[in-house]
């Protein structure tokens, strides 16, 4: 396995774009001497640094000071440069006595040429556009291909010629690079800070139900209007891109109603009670049947934590999650197929218990798209290393209501869950929604089940099971009556095993040190995160997210033709 690599180098970044946050000084004020005469050395330096990635943290105090005093004789040239050109009021001419150019562009009323500024950019000093076109009107701007302004000195850009270490398009320039102008046709965006993402956000009950109305036959109705707003048109917008797909259209859903986190991560969400409930089921002085209760709080206990109607980005195949409890339990999840879209998950806490298996995700829409069906498909195996004991489950289906309007739009579960205890013959039925009265009541029953041999975990035949299974029947012999909320209380046998009053969730906190794979350094999603959080106003709020968009079109552009070699591939070996 690729060894882990720690991506906490803010310091050398920081010092990296302090350098050439002054190059860009010196160009704004029209001192191109100065930047023309850079020794080689210095060039090199910051060239060099600029590719280094686990190990920029490391970069040599000698080279850092060699690089501050030449940075400080430039200076001091330049100043006898322009005491001495002060007096020149010929307006023919330049700050550097050269003869003006009608067709050099203004930047800051000073004459700067094209040529020049794609040197800068090849040399990795200046990293702030994709294309060597500047806005005359907006001086500090640069004009992407699609319309897009950008300043120049804006600082969660990493480059403009190349992409940052981690990027999935790492080894290819198909579909990102611009030959003409020698740069990226969408500016590559800083890491986020490692504080940043491990930001613990509101885990209370108010906080996961912010924005959000109980209503008792539709569900969890939002009634955010921020959230709310970022729908609007959906349906408009998907009908326009399926009039386009017979012209070789592909659908892209837009970037506005996403929130900055995948789906690999998000899924995590529903094991937050881990702790709460596996360890003391790890007990060995309790009894199976104890510990088999406890499991089943444990997998209902989590179900409402994903409660938020914005959608997570759909991960690329091999994509990685890596995350902590607070206890220090660790987290692995990846992205393993991407038809159907399915993820293995591995969590451990030392050799106290450990929980794995995969969803395989399906997509069922009825009413043009206004009720849909989402199945998370497969086994949830919990494992108790000690007491050599396990027990698998499956999750109930969510649906969402008024899902391509802006209006009303609500999602609750139905169907089953299943759990089974093959060693020990135990068996349970929690059925979701039954007699569609309230919405978040659950009824089910633990029972005595005698297994085959040769049974093995179908997720299919288990809702066939469930499907079919009656309460109250008299075919198994019941140990417990299930019953409750999943949003409020699990009860078994009239005690209180889960009580969403009465402690919150742990939140499972990104690593800080993380394999190259992990979500964190999508481009599509880092743009996001900063229209999310980083934006001073509306305008430059919406400047991110449409960079976003466009990263996100041209991920699915080159995950599209990496399906294609793989079917080729395929169809080769047969």
């Amino acid at each position: 396995m690729m060894s882990l690599i720690n991506n906490n180098f803010s310091s050398s970044e920081e010092l990296l774009f302090t350098s050439r946050e002054t190059k860009n000084k010196y160009i704004l004020k029209g001192d191109t001497h100065q930047i023309k005469e850079l020794d080689s050395t210095l060039i090199k330096q910051i060239t060099n640094f600029s590719n280094l990635s686990s190990d920029r943290k490391n970069f040599n105090e000698i080279q850092l000071k060699h690089f501050e005093e030449n940075a400080e004789k430039e200076k001091k040239r330049q100043i006898k440069l322009k005491s001495k050109i002060e007096s020149d009021d010929d307006e023919e001419y330049n700050s550097l006595g050269q003869k003006k150019d009608p067709n050099i562009p203004i930047l800051k009323n000073k004459k700067l040429s094209i040529e020049f500024l794609s040197k800068l950019y090849n040399k990795g000093i200046v990293k702030n556009s994709r294309s060597s076109t500047i806005d005359s009107n907006d001086s500090q701007k640069i004009i992407f291909k699609n319309g897009i302004k950008i300043s120049i000195s804006n600082p969660y850009i990493f480059s403009i010629t190349k992409l940052h270490p981690f990027s999935f398009f790492y080894g290819t320039k198909k579909f990102i690079y611009n030959e003409k102008n020698h740069s990226l046709i969408l500016p590559s965006p800083r890491f986020i800070s490692v504080d940043d993402w491990r930001k613990e956000p509101d885990y209370s009950k108010e906080g996961i139900y912010k924005g959000i109305k109980i209503d008792n036959k539709n569900g969890l109705v939002v009634i955010d209007k921020v959230v709310l707003k970022k729908y609007s048109g959906l349906l408009k917008n998907m009908i326009w891109q399926i009039l386009k797909v017979p012209f070789g259209h592909h659908i892209s859903l837009q970037i506005k109603m996403f929130e900055p986190k995948t789906l690999i991560e998000r899924v995590t969400n529903i094991f937050s009670y881990a702790n709460k409930y596996l360890i003391p089921a790890s007990n060995k002085n309790i009894s199976s049947y104890e510990r088999f209760k406890l499991v089943l709080t444990f997998a209902l206990s989590g179900l409402y934590i994903p409660a938020q109607q914005l959608k997570p980005f759909n991960p690329f195949l091999g994509e990685t999650f890596q995350g902590e409890y607070p206890n220090g339990a660790k987290v692995y999840v990846e992205q393993v197929t991407h038809t159907p879209l399915a993820m293995r998950f591995y969590i451990t806490y030392k050799n106290i218990y450990q929980i794995n298996g995969y969803f395989a995700f399906s997509v069922v829409s009825e009413s043009f798209g206004n009720v849909v069906y989402i199945n998370e498909k497969g086994p949830v195996n919990v494992f108790f290393p000690l007491l050599n004991e396990s027990i698998t489950y499956c999750i109930p289906k969510i649906k969402l209501l008024n899902a391509a309007s802006d209006k009303d739009r609500s999602n609750l579960f139905e169907g089953y869950s299943t759990f089974n205890d093959i060693k020990n013959n135990i068996r349970a039925v929690v059925k979701f929604f039954e007699n569609k009265k309230q919405f978040d009541e659950i009824f089910g029953e633990i029972f005595e089940y005698k297994f085959n041999n040769d049974f093995k975990f179908d997720y299919d035949n288990e809702w066939d099971y469930a499907k079919k299974y009656k309460l109250n029947s008299k075919k198994h012999k019941i140990f417990s009556k299930i019953e409750g909320s999943w949003l409020g209380k699990l009860i078994v046998d009239n005690k209180i095993l889960w009580d969403i009053d009465a402690q919150n969730p742990e939140y499972i906190k990104p690593v800080k040190s993380c394999l190259p794979s992990d979500g964190r350094y999508r481009e599509d999603l880092i743009w996001l995160y900063r229209s999310f959080y980083c934006a001073k106003d509306e305008n430059e709020r919406l400047l991110y997210q449409d960079i976003a968009q466009e990263w996100k079109v041209l991920m699915e552009k080159f995950n599209r033709e990496e399906r294609k070699i793989r079917n080729n591939m395929k169809k080769k070996k047969k």
